[in-house]
C-alpha cells in the first residue's frame, strides 16, 4: 500500500469513525430513557443491562454507516482540497485514480459489514431484543403499581389501590372493577391483597383478603348481591399468547432461511421478497454514496469540513427519500421490489461514474471560474492602491488600556469561531434527526396520500422541538472543538504570554451559554407547548390515525373529591350530560363501600350548582348488608359537588404544557386519583434541562484545554464520549424518579448538579 494510499485512507477513516458515533448516537438517544427505565424497573444485572443496549445498535448501524463512509469521504478529501494538497498530488503526476482507489477500499469494507447486520445479525439482534422486552414485561408486572392510580393494564380488568407497603407486592384498600361486562360490572373491594407472578402458568395470581364482592344484573336492578370473604383468589392472564405467533411472522424479525421459506407461500411472499430486497439494497449504499462523494470532495476548493457536512446532509437526505418512497410502493405491490428499492442505488451509481468520468473537465471549469473571480479581486484592489491626495496630520490618538471594555477584539475572535462550528453542527444534527424521522413516517405517507402542505406543516411544527433537543449537544461539541484548535494552534499560548488569562477567554462562551439556556427555556415555556400541539396532530394525520382531542369524556373512572368514585359509559362535555353514572362511595378506614348511586342520565343544573339525576337508585350498605334501597326518576345529591370543569381533564405530555400548565395539570390529577410521578418529573425538567447549554459548555472547556495540541478529531471524539455519559446518567436518574425511587425535584436536578460540580472543579484546575 503506497503512502498516498495509506495518508487518504487515515483522513477518511478518522472522519468515517466520528461519523459513526455522532449519527449513532444521535439516533440512539432517542430510545436511551425507555432503556433505561427498564434497567431500573427491573434491577438488571450488568451483563443484561450490556445486551439490553447493544441490541438495538446494529439495526441502526446499518443506516448511519454508508452516512459515516460518506462524511468521512466529503470531509477527508474537501479537506484536502481546500488546504491544496489535492493540486499538490494531481502536479505530481499522480492520477485520480490514487484518490478513488482508498475511498472504494473502505467502502467495500463498509457494505460487507453492513450487509452481514442487515441479512443476519440485524434481525437477529430485533428478536432478542424483542424476547427480552417481552419476558421483563411480563415478569416484574407486579412491581410496576402505584397506589392512588387507575390501573387499565390487565384484560377487563380495573384495579385502583389505596397504597402499597413492603416489597411493593403487598396492597392495602384494593378497589377492583371487572368490566368484562360492561351492562353488570362488578366490584370487589378488600382491605389487603397481593398480586403472585406465575410464569409456569403464564399469569398472574391475585390474592385478596377481606373483602366483599358487589354485583347487579341491569335487567333488574332490584336484585343486588352482596358476597363477603375472608380470602379469594382471582387469576389474570398476561394476554400475550399471541405475541409469538405475530413475532414469527414480522418480516423485520426473521432470519435469511425464514424469509427464503417465506416466499414459497402466495399469501406472504409479497411481503417476504420486498423485506429480502430491502435487505439486499440498503448496504450498497455504502458503495454509491461514496461514489458520488468522491468528485463532490476533490471539486470543494473552499469551506472544507463544512461544506463536506452540508454536503452529506443533503445527499443522505436525497438518497433515503428515493429509498423509502420505493419501499413504501413496493409494500403497497405498486411497483415491483426490484425498481423500488434499487432504483435509488442505480440513480446514485450512474451520478457516481458520471461525475469521476467529467471529474477533469468538471475541474477546469472550475479554474477558469476561479481565475475570472481572482482578476476581477487583483483589478479592484490596484484600483484601490492608486495614489491619492495626502490628507493633513492628524495627532496620535491615544491607544485604549488593554481590558478598558468588555467586548474586545479577543472576545469577538473567539466567540465567532465558537458560533461557526455550532450553527454548522445544529444544522447537521437537525438534520440527521429530521432525516431518519422522515424515512419512518415516508410509508405512512405514501399510505394515506398526505398531502405535501400537510408534510412540510408537520416539519415546519417539528423543527424547534428537534432543535431544543439537539442545542446541547451542538453546544458541547462547538465548545470542544473551537477551544481544541486554538489550543493546537498555540494561540492559547499567544494570550496566555499576552497575559491573558484563560478564565477571561472563556467568558465570551460562558455567556453565550448562559444566553442559550435562558433561551431555551424561553423556547421550551413559550413556543414549544404549541408547536408540538400542532406537529402530534398533524402526526397522526400522516398516520392515519383520528384527529387527536386533549379532552378525554370517555375516560370513564376517575376519583371524586370526598371518596368517592365516579364511573360512566358516556361523557358529553359540551352538555355537560352523563350516561350511565354509577358512584361508589367508600369508607376511608376500612375501604367498604357505604353507599352506591346509579343514573341512566345525569346532568348539570347551574341554579342549584348540583347535578340532576334521572331514572336510578341509590343503596346505602353497611359491610355485607344493604340497609336502604330507592329507585328515583329524578333526584339530586348535595354530596355530588364536583362541577362539569372536574370531569374536563385536559390530557396532554408535559411537552404540550407550559410551566404554569403543567403545574395546574399535575394538581388536577392528583385529586382526581391520576399517577403525576411522571408529570412531577417533567415539571422539574422543564427548569433543569436548560441549564444543561451552560452545564455542558463547563465541562467542555477544561477538557478542551487538556487535550493540547490533538485538535478538532479529538475534540469531537470527547465531546461525544461526556455526551453519552451526561445523556445516560439524565436517564438513569429521570427513570429513578419515574419509578418513585428518587424524588422528582432530585431525579431531575441531579445531572445538572454532579455535571456542574465536576465542571467548576476541572475548571478551577486549569493553569491559566
Amino acid at each position: 500500500m503506497r503512502i498516498l494510499t495509506r495518508y487518504i485512507l487515515k483522513e477518511i477513516i478518522s472522519h468515517a469513525l466520528l461519523g459513526v458515533l455522532i449519527f449513532t448516537f444521535v439516533i440512539f438517544v432517542r430510545q436511551l430513557g425507555r432503556l433505561l427505565e427498564m434497567v431500573v424497573r427491573h434491577d438488571l444485572p450488568l451483563a443484561s443491562t450490556l445486551t439490553l443496549f447493544v441490541l438495538p445498535v446494529p439495526s441502526i448501524l446499518v443506516l448511519t454507516i454508508p452516512m459515516a463512509i460518506l462524511v468521512g469521504t466529503l470531509i477527508g478529501l474537501s479537506r484536502m482540497a481546500a488546504d491544496g494538497e489535492v493540486i499538490a498530488v494531481r502536479a505530481a503526476g499522480i492520477g485520480l485514480a490514487q484518490f478513488i482507489r482508498p475511498v472504494m477500499m473502505l467502502a467495500l469494507a463498509g457494505w460487507g459489514l453492513t450487509l452481514w447486520m442487515s441479512m443476519f445479525l440485524g434481525p437477529q439482534a430485533a428478536r432478542k431484543l424483542n424476547h427480552m422486552e417481552t419476558g421483563l414485561k411480563a415478569s416484574q408486572v407486579p412491581y410496576e403499581i402505584q397506589p392512588r392510580v387507575f390501573i387499565e393494564q390487565f384484560p377487563n380488568l380495573l384495579l385502583y389501590l389505596e397504597d402499597v407497603t413492603g416489597s411493593r407486592s403487598r396492597w392495602r384498600g384494593v378497589f377492583i372493577a371487572d368490566i368484562t361486562q360492561h351492562e353488570q360490572v362488578k366490584v370487589t373491594l378488600a382491605e389487603s391483597g397481593v398480586l403472585v407472578n406465575e410464569p409456569a402458568q403464564d399469569r398472574l395470581m391475585l390474592h385478596l383478603e377481606h373483602g366483599t364482592t358487589h354485583q347487579i344484573d341491569s335487567q333488574h336492578p332490584e336484585q343486588y348481591s352482596v358476597v363477603s370473604f375472608t380470602d379469594t383468589d382471582i387469576p389474570i392472564p398476561l394476554d400475550q399468547g399471541g405475541a409469538p405467533a405475530v413475532e414469527r411472522r414480522s418480516p423485520p424479525l426473521l432470519s435469511a432461511s425464514q424469509l427464503l421459506a417465506m416466499t414459497g407461500n402466495p399469501r406472504e411472499r409479497q411481503a417476504a421478497v420486498v423485506e429480502w430486497h430491502y435487505r439486499l439494497a440498503l448496504p450498497v449504499a455504502t458503495l454509491v454514496l461514496a461514489l458520488v462523494g468522491i468528485p463532490l470532495g476533490l471539486s470543494t476548493r473552499k469551506g472544507g469540513k463544512a461544506v463536506g457536512l452540508m454536503l452529506t446532509i443533503l445527499l443522505v437526505f436525497i438518497y433515503y427519500i428515493m429509498m423509502a418512497f420505493g419501499l413504501s410502493l413496493a409494500k403497497q405491490g405498486r411497483i415491483s421490489p426490484v425498481i423500488g428499492l434499487w432504483m435509488a442505488n442505480l440513480l446514485f451509481a450512474v451520478a457516481g461514474i458520471l461525475m469521476l468520468a467529467n471529474l477533469r473537465r468538471v475541474r477546469t471549469r472550475l479554474q477558469i471560474i476561479q481565475d475570472v473571480i481572482e482578476d476581477v479581486t487583483r483589478w479592484w484592489q490596484h484600483r484601490r492602491a492608486r495614489p491619492r491626495a495626502t490628507p493633513l496630520a492628524a495627532p496620535l490618538v491615544a491607544p485604549r488600556p488593554a481590558g478598558g471594555r468588555f467586548l474586545q477584539i479577543l472576545d469577538l475572535y473567539v466567540i465567532r469561531g465558537w458560533t461557526f462550528y455550532f450553527g454548522i453542527l445544529l444544522v447537521t444534527f437537525t438534520g440527521v434527526y429530521a432525516i431518519f424521522d422522515f424515512f419512518q413516517l415516508l410509508g405512512d405517507i405514501v399510505r394515506t396520500h398526505t398531502a405535501v402542505t400537510v408534510v412540510l406543516n408537520y416539519y415546519r411544527f417539528l423543527l424547534p422541538q428537534v432543535m431544543y433537543l439537539m442545542l446541547p449537544l451542538s453546544i458541547l461539541v462547538a465548545t470542544l472543538v473551537n477551544f481544541s484548535l486554538l489550543t493546537k494552534t498555540n494561540q492559547i499560548v499567544a494570550m496566555k504570554s499576552a497575559g491573558i488569562s484563560l478564565y477571561r477567554v472563556c467568558v465570551p462562551v460562558l455567556l453565550a451559554a448562559a444566553i442559550l439556556s435562558v433561551g431555551m427555556f424561553g423556547l421550551e415555556d413559550r413556543i414549544l407547548p404549541e408547536t408540538n400541539q400542532r406537529q402530534s396532530a398533524l402526526r397522526n394525520q400522516i398516520k392515519g390515525k383520528p384527529a387527536q382531542t386533549f379532552y378525554r369524556p370517555d375516560r370513564q373512572w376517575i376519583f371524586g373529591e370526598s371518596n368517592r368514585i365516579y364511573n360512566y359509559r358516556f361523557f358529553d362535555p359540551d352538555q355537560n350530560i352523563f350516561g350511565h353514572l354509577s358512584v361508589f362511595e367508600l369508607n376511608p378506614q376500612s375501604f367498604t363501600m357505604t353507599r352506591r348511586i346509579y343514573a341512566e342520565r345525569a346532568f348539570w343544573e347551574e341554579p342549584i350548582h348540583g347535578w340532576v339525576l334521572e331514572n336510578g337508585w341509590v343503596r346505602d350498605l353497611d359491610g355485607d348488608r344493604v340497609t336502604h334501597y330507592m329507585p328515583f326518576s329524578v333526584a339530586t345529591f348535595r354530596e355530588l359537588s364536583e362541577p362539569p370543569t372536574y370531569f374536563k381533564k385536559e390530557v396532554r405530555t408535559s411537552e404540550q404544557m407550559s410551566v404554569l400548565e403543567l403545574r395546574r395539570y399535575i394538581n388536577e390529577l392528583r385529586q382526581s386519583g391520576f399517577d403525576v410521578v411522571r408529570l412531577s418529573v417533567q415539571f422539574y425538567t422543564k427548569f433543569s434541562f436548560p441549564l444543561i447549554a451552560f452545564v455542558i459548555t463547563l465541562i467542555a472547556i477544561p477538557f478542551s484545554f487538556s487535550l493540547g495540541g490533538k485538535g478538532a478529531l479529538s475534540g469531537v471524539a470527547v465531546s461525544i464520549g461526556i455526551a453519552i455519559l451526561y445523556w445516560s446518567i439524565s436517564g438513569l436518574f429521570e427513570a429513578m424518579g419515574n419509578l418513585s425511587q428518587l424524588p422528582p425535584s432530585v431525579a431531575a436536578w441531579s445531572p445538572d448538579v454532579l455535571f456542574g460540580l465536576a465542571g467548576v472543579y476541572m475548571l478551577l484546575r486549569v493553569k491559566t
